[in-house]
């Protein structure tokens, strides 16, 4: 059996092609795009759309998928210490690390994409519509001033991956949530497409990294249904 750290290195190189393209990508947004967007998203765009979208995006509160990830340990950890035979003993462990899995993907997720935002130092919109204000300035924005990578993205994207690899059968559902709420941090303006790029890509690697170390001992994340 191969080491973690080989396993992990092999999937870090095979990042290395899709961190290669999101940056082509986020980089054509920064350079041509993401002001002349978001100008159309906050001024063009039918209010009716704004409030659907200022709607959905609430979706990406972490709240609330920390704490369905910390119930979901909670009662599994309960159950594990109810159960009296071996099968079901292990059957509630194997939960427990499930749910261990998917709060340790959001933290860790959440922990760069934090990092970042203060490190990139971008400006939000709301800076351009305001005082015409734009670009980057590394380690001199504040938190909630910064805008790349998108924490919400991240927030709601770690959240349904790890979702999707514990009950992989709603995984059409979780992506599709987690399209819809990400898009919607754009349109309503609060970020530029291309932190919703960044922070969509760096939060879905991270759930497959740490996917691959929860499973290194041929252990399944996924949730047991029966």
């Amino acid at each position: 059996m191969k080491p973690t750290y080989h396993i992990l290195k092999g999937d870090l190189i095979r990042l290395r092609p899709w961190l290669l393209l999101v940056t082509i990508v986020s980089g054509g947004f920064i350079l041509f795009w993401d002001v002349p967007l978001a100008w159309y998203f906050k001024t063009e765009l039918d209010p009716s759309i704004h409030r659907l979208m200022g709607t959905l995006t609430e979706a990406a509160n972490g709240a609330f998928w920390y704490g369905l990830a910390a119930a979901g340990l909670t009662s599994s950890l309960a159950l594990a210490h109810r159960a009296k035979d071996e099968e079901h003993i292990t059957r509630f462990r194997n939960q427990v690390r499930a749910w261990v899995f998917m709060l340790v993907s959001m933290l860790t997720a959440a922990v760069l994409i934090n990092f970042l935002k203060i490190a990139i130092g971008r400006y939000r919109p709301r800076y351009l519509f305001n005082d015409h204000q734009s670009g980057f300035e590394p380690f001199g924005v504040a938190l909630k001033m910064a805008s790349m990578p998108s924490g919400h993205a991240q927030s709601i994207w770690s959240a349904m991956i790890a979702l999707a690899f514990l009950t992989p059968r709603f995984a059409p559902l979780y992506f599709v949530i987690a399209l819809i709420v990400s898009i919607s941090r754009f349109i309503t303006a609060v970020h530029f497409v291309s932190d919703v790029i960044v922070g969509s890509f760096l939060s879905i690697a991270i759930a497959f990294l740490m996917r691959r170390w929860f499973e290194r001992n041929n252990q399944s994340v996924r949730l047991s249904m029966s």
